[in-house]
Order: structure tokens, then sequence, then C-alpha cells
């Protein structure tokens, strides 16, 4: 609905300075609770209406005051032209106004950034950080009944004093009950748990009765998570609680309390009793580039930030450059300390642990790509996730084979006379097998497979300076230490670009398809 000037009959907007209906055209104001006074007539208990429209970038869902022509998309970064029809869509219960300007919004984000060297330069840009727009989010508030009852459990504590053991047993009682009311989660299929987690948390205390004059001038997502996602979740958790709190009580004492969810639940006897939709503020600033967009997100209570802040290749090797150069200077001074083999050894301890960096990179982007953390993702009427294509028989025989020749390899060179930096190579090498099998299935169920790669690369480099280091009769020259040094550096270099690059992927999104949500334009601030 239209929130109209009662003087000239103008789109109104909340200010959230003075937290006040403003008229942008002749500037008469008004409190929320005025206009609710002076409309009752337009106000319908379970639902109202709105203008709603499909973004053309990714299929979603908007709606938008009646006066827009055109309107953004904050999933997706684009901007769409309105076709717009009208429709019903349920009231929430309660509302947190938004406390945080967008002036408030931008600052935040300006001095965060400013501690990050390698953050693209289009991030730091004046009008890209005009784009921040003002988001209501729905959330879903479960309430949990838990049965007030008396209980018994065992405990135990074991101790020494002096020059005796101490074994006590004890009865602990507790008395538990009550109810949580309105525990929160993200009721957006669109927005991300994980993001929703970073802001976290709304102070509840500061919500008032939903009304529609709290929406003008900003975008609002609608419900599109499946409660009963929810019910078992709160349910879960508010029995952790009791259950946390019966041995925070007991101090030193150990209770012997239920393991395992269902047990938990069943034995306190917690169920979810009902649940309501708020709307809770947030800003929202989206950057696109290709396929994917990065967030930053801001509690517009609480004024708590978060920002995907992929990193610029060109500032990082540059500032890697320089970092190089000193290094190699102070280096340079004392030769005597750094002997060819050591550097050598050095650089292959390195290379495992770049690897092992990387891998942990994909493992957090296969995570992500697959919403394993995102409970609201898994509802509404998606179809289920195809699972991600693996690696081939053929490709698993290849490796498999690959990787047992690295190995007998390894222990044929074993037959040499010896020398102090093969076993480092060769110790090394194991890991870094070990490793690379974790790479690959990381890899393997990510979108982009560039990872491989690494996983065959490094072993192979780590080979021959197992062949090198434990041969030292047949490679007597320093040069090849400097060269196997040389080798595990470009290594390194090759699992950093990697690893850069995965880490963009983790720092942004791929775009959103076809989620739904609901809109208005940028707000007064």
């Amino acid at each position: 609905m239209g929130i109209k000037c009662p003087s000239c009959s103008g789109r109104m907007v909340f200010d959230v300075g003075k937290q006040k209906l403003i008229c942008p055209y002749c500037e008469t104001s008004c409190t929320v609770h005025e206009y609710r006074l002076n409309n009752a007539a337009e106000y319908v208990n379970d639902n109202y209406s709105v203008s709603m429209y499909r973004c053309k970038n990714c299929g979603a869902e908007l709606t938008a005051p009646e006066e827009q022509t055109v309107a953004y998309c904050s999933y997706c970064g684009g901007e769409a032209m309105l076709q717009q029809k009208q429709a019903e869509t349920i009231r929430p219960k309660r509302i947190i106004p938004f406390r945080k300007t967008k002036q408030d919004a931008i600052q935040a984000y300006e001095a965060a950034v400013k501690k990050v060297l390698y953050v693209p330069k289009e991030l730091k840009n004046a009008s890209f950080l005009e784009g921040f727009r003002g988001v209501y989010l729905p959330y879903w508030g479960i309430d949990v009944e838990i049965p007030r009852r008396d209980m018994r459990f065992r405990g135990h504590r074991t101790y020494t004093e002096g020059r005796y053991d101490y074994h006590e047993t004890y009865d602990v009682d507790a008395q538990i009950g009550g109810q949580v009311e309105g525990a929160v989660y993200d009721a957006s299929a669109a927005f991300d748990d994980t993001l929703a987690a970073q802001i976290a948390p709304f102070d509840q205390g500061g919500s008032k009765d939903f009304d529609e004059a709290y929406l003008a001038g900003f975008y609002a997502d609608k419900v599109t998570a499946d409660p009963q996602i929810y019910r078992s979740l709160a349910v879960e958790q508010a029995a952790d609680k009791v259950f946390e709190n019966i041995q925070h009580k007991a101090g030193k004492v150990s209770v012997s309390l239920p393991v395992g969810k269902e047990k938990r639940i069943e034995t306190i006897g917690a169920k979810a009793t009902g649940e309501r939709v708020s709307l809770f503020p947030v800003w929202f600033l989206t950057w696109r580039k290709k396929d994917r967009v990065a967030y930053s997100v801001m509690n517009g209570q609480s004024g708590k930030i978060f920002m995907d802040l992929p990193v610029d290749l060109k500032t990082f090797f540059l500032y890697s450059a320089i970092a190089a150069v000193a290094l190699f200077l102070v280096l340079s001074i004392l030769p005597a300390f750094i002997q060819p083999m050591t550097m050598a050894a050095l650089c292959a301890v390195l290379l495992v642990v770049s690897g092992r960096i990387l891998n942990g990179e994909l493992k957090q982007i296969r995570l992500q790509e697959q919403h394993l953390y995102d409970y609201g993702n898994m509802s509404g009427e998606k179809k289920a996730k195809p699972k991600p294509k693996g690696i081939s028989c053929l490709g698993s025989g290849f490796l498999l084979g690959y990787y047992v020749i690295m190995v007998l390899l390894a222990f044929s060179t074993t037959t040499g006379s010896g020398g102090t930096v093969g076993p480092v190579f060769f110790l090394a090498l194991i890991g870094q097998i070990v490793l690379s099998v974790q790479l690959l299935r990381n890899a393997a169920g990510m979108r982009h497979k560039s990872g491989m790669l690494a996983a065959l690369i490094a072993p192979a480099i780590l080979l021959f300076g197992c062949y090198v280091g434990l041969n030292p009769e047949i490679f007597p020259n320093d040069a090849w230490y400097y060269g196997l040094a040389a080798g595990c550096l470009a290594g390194i270099l090759i699992n950093a670009l990697f690893t850069i690059g995965r880490y963009n992927d983790l720092a942004t999104r791929p775009v959103p398809n076809f989620f739904t949500r609901e809109g208005a334009n940028n707000a007064r601030s």
C-alpha cells in the first residue's frame, strides 16, 4: 500500500534519523502511530496489498511503490523495469524499525575496508557505496515449551589431593521447565543463513507491532522458508541449552546427561508450540562481477557489519613483489646462514603448507556451493539438488596409479648413499599425497575444478626432490638444490594463485536464480 501524505497526497518515506514519516514534497511529518490513527480504515488484520514484479536478471519477485518504474534487486545487483501486479501478502506480527541510517552503513563500511590491503578499487568507489539499500528481512520466531518437572542425574568427580585419589558419585537434582519465546531464524530462502548469522543478534526488545508505514522507502523480503525446517532446530537448541545449564550449575561435577538430540528432546519433553513472522532491518550492498556477487550487510538496528571482500590479484602481487625484494635483500646479506640444502628442505615444507591452505579454501567453497549450512535454502518448492559430478572410474584409477608410482619411486631412491635433505622431501611427498587426495575430493565437488592441477604438480616436484636429496653423489652441485627450491617456490606460487582465485569464489556467491522477494525504493536517511 502507498503511504500518502495527508497534506499533498504525495508518497511519504520513513526517516530513520527522525523516526518519523516524511513527505519529500511538502515536508509534512508525522509519527507512525499518528498516521495509523488518521488512516485506521486502510489497515487489514491479516494481509496487506503490495505491487509485485519479477526481476528480469535473476527471476526474483519484487514489490515496489506505485510510483516506481525501475527497481533495484539486492540479490543479483541488477535493475529492472516494473511490470506490476497487485498481490496480497501475509502481515508480520512485529517489526524492528531501522535505527542506523544509510550514512551510518557507508561510514562503517569505509572504516572496515581501510584495514584491508587487497580490496578491488571498485569496492571503494564513492558512487558504489551509494548503492546501500535498506531491506526488511523476514524472520520466523519459533516458540518452544519445556514442561516443568524435577529430574535427577548421576554425577561423578575424580581428583587427587595429597597422596590420595578420590572418586566421588553424586545425585544431581534439577528443576527444569519454561518457555522459549520467539527463537528467531531467517525466513527468506534467498538470504543465506550464514549471512544472517554474521549480523545477529537483533534486540527484539526494540520491536513494535507491525505497521506498513515502517516500510515506506525500504525494500522488504517476503517469507519463502518453511517454518517446519526451524521447528526441530529450535527444539534441539532449547534442549541443548537446558543441559548446558545443568552442567554449568554442577560445577566440577561431571553430570551423566543424555546423548543424541532425539534422546535429549525426549528426556525433557520439549516441543514447538507456534511461530510468527517478524521483519528485521538490514542495510544491503551488492557487488557483481560476471556470474558472482559479493554482499555487504549491516544490522540496521545495532550497526554490526559483515562484508564479502574478494582479493584484487594485481594489488596482491604488487605488495608480494615488494615484500619478496625486501626479503631477498635481507637474505643476501647473510648467505652463510642459508645453505642450499636447508633452503630446498624449507621450501618443500612450505609447499605442503601452501597446499593445506588451498585445501581449506576448497572445502569451504564446496560446503557453500552445496548450501550445507543454509537451512532456509532447503525450503520452498525447490527440486532436489543434483550431486556434484566427481571423478570418473577411469580418472580415479589413473590418479590411484599415479600416486602409487610416486610412492614406489620415492622408496626406490633410498638405494642411494643418503643425504640430509632427502628424508625431508620424502616425508613431504607422503604428506602431499595424502593432502592431494583431499584436494581432489573437494575440487570434484565444486563447479570450478582448477584445484586438481595443484594436486598433480606438487607431488611431482617433491618426488624429484626425493631423488636428488637421497642421492647426493649423483647430484653434488648446489645448483640442483637451488633448482629444487625454485621448483617448490613455483609450486607455492601456483597454490597461491589457486588459493586467491578460490578465496574470491568463497568471498563471492553465485548469482541467485528465481528467488522470491518483495521491495520498495531507497529509504530517505
